[in-house]
């Protein structure tokens, strides 16, 4: 029977711490039935854009669009140590890299795929990273977890993971992000005019970055979501001044956020007025607030600890605008942070963004239930980076790719 974390993790962990040829929802959480199509022929091929290193458009490009998906990647690990599924059936591997893109991995001596089937099986010998249900339930990384799930921080699992270019006719019905661009009249405005705009990030560890790979030091030195979301405003705008300021704080929940203690290292920072230091004081014109991956079950204080964010900087800054992000959830796994309604807590952003003007939500979360779903089918695993409540750089790339869809419309991508 495999083992969950302690609760205790919980607590610990807090202080350190497709592409796709599918169909679209044209409204905000809509759903179509997949294309019917044909696919597109060899000599209709989606040109290939730059993967062999981490290149912007490419990492931003949607995994709901196109016929290539990028870097998807996978860890053989677990029960499945010789098996992983693909989010579509690849009608052609382009790669098997390595995660940080230095090592490419031979067809037929470190995998074999089958056209039409949704995964990857390693042969025996091969040279690519796997991990036996055994070493995986057994913590032999940390000592913090007392035995149990595989937990590490850093560039340990990430070194373990691949990274899957490949070609498909597959389709998938994806729950799409909402389109709130009209919220943000004011962020659009400077942008388009040329103008300087204060754009802060407020939240917890996965906001810091941790674990993209420019955050711990590892290939392919993919930026953090935050970050990528800054550079594709920068790009798009190049006349305009995208000032980018990260607040965020590993281990912090929205009551932390909202200046209250959680027995965190820093409750007593700036005397306790985080809100006004990391936020007030920072003059938003743009502001995320992504905290909830280390708050309790209760919605009810997450809304209003995010309520109270809101009203507080709209107090100081009327003509700040405000994108609210719910998040990917934690592993199942790990009883400590596998502890809430995701849904209710993303259901009570929606509602705050319908009772304030200039409020928009990016629906991380969908897109997540979207990924794991019976259609696409990906395990927390392959989009981890600590096997507990931090993304590796996919997930990361859900993060921006959502919110960008969000903020700038079904057609970002062709901006840059």
């Amino acid at each position: 029977m495999k083992k969950t974390l302690a609760f205790a993790l919980a607590a610990i962990l807090c202080l350190g711490l497709c592409a796709a040829g599918c169909s679209r929802g044209e409204e905000s959480g809509s759903t179509e039935p997949p294309s019917t199509e044909p696919p597109a022929t060899d000599t209709e091929k989606e040109p290939l854009m730059e993967y062999k290193k981490y290149d912007l458009k490419t990492y931003l490009t949607p995994f709901w669009e196109g016929t290539v998906v990028y870097n998807e990647t996978l860890w053989f690990a677990g029960e499945d140590d010789f098996f992983a599924p693909l989010m579509y059936a690849p009608d052609e591997i382009v790669s098997v890299m390595s995660y940080d893109l230095t090592k490419t991995y031979q067809e037929g001596i470190d995998y074999v795929f089958e056209k039409g089937k949704k995964e990857i099986t390693l042969p025996e010998g091969s040279s690519i990273p796997h991990m036996t249900y055994e070493e995986y339930y057994s913590g032999a990384m940390t000592s913090i977890t007392g035995g149990g799930l595989y937990f590490a921080e850093g560039t340990d699992i990430c070194s373990r993971q691949v990274a899957v270019t490949y070609r498909h006719s597959d389709t998938a019905t994806w729950t799409m992000p909402r389109l709130e661009r009209e919220k943000f009249p004011k962020t659009f405005e400077k942008l388009e005019s040329g103008g300087s705009l204060n754009v802060v990030f407020y939240g917890d560890s996965i906001t810091v970055g941790a674990n993209s790979s420019s955050y711990v030091g590892y290939g392919p030195q993919a930026e953090s979501y935050p970050q990528m979301v800054r550079s594709y405003m920068q790009k798009r705008y190049p006349s305009a001044t995208v000032n980018y300021i990260n607040t965020a704080v590993g281990g912090t929940d929205s009551n932390w956020g909202n200046d209250g203690k959680m027995n965190h290292p820093l409750d007593n920072e700036d005397g306790g007025a985080h809100f006004q230091t990391r936020v007030l004081d920072k003059a938003p014109d743009l502001l995320f607030i992504a905290f909830g991956m280390n708050d309790g079950p209760s919605v009810q204080n997450y809304k209003t600890n995010i309520q109270s964010m809101i009203t507080r900087v709209r107090a100081a800054f009327p003509d700040v605008e405000i994108m609210l992000v719910s998040g990917m959830t934690a592993n199942i796994e790990a009883a400590g942070f596998y502890n809430k309604d995701y849904e209710a807590f993303q259901s009570a952003l929606i509602e705050l963004s319908e009772s304030f003007e200039r409020v928009g939500v990016a629906t991380v979360l969908n897109t997540v239930r979207s990924l794991e779903g019976r259609t696409l089918g990906k395990r927390f695993r392959d989009w981890t980076g600590n096997n507990v409540n931090h993304p590796n750089d996919f997930m990361a790339r859900v993060y921006a790719q959502t919110i960008l869809y969000t903020l700038f419309g079904k057609d970002y991508i062709e901006h840059i």
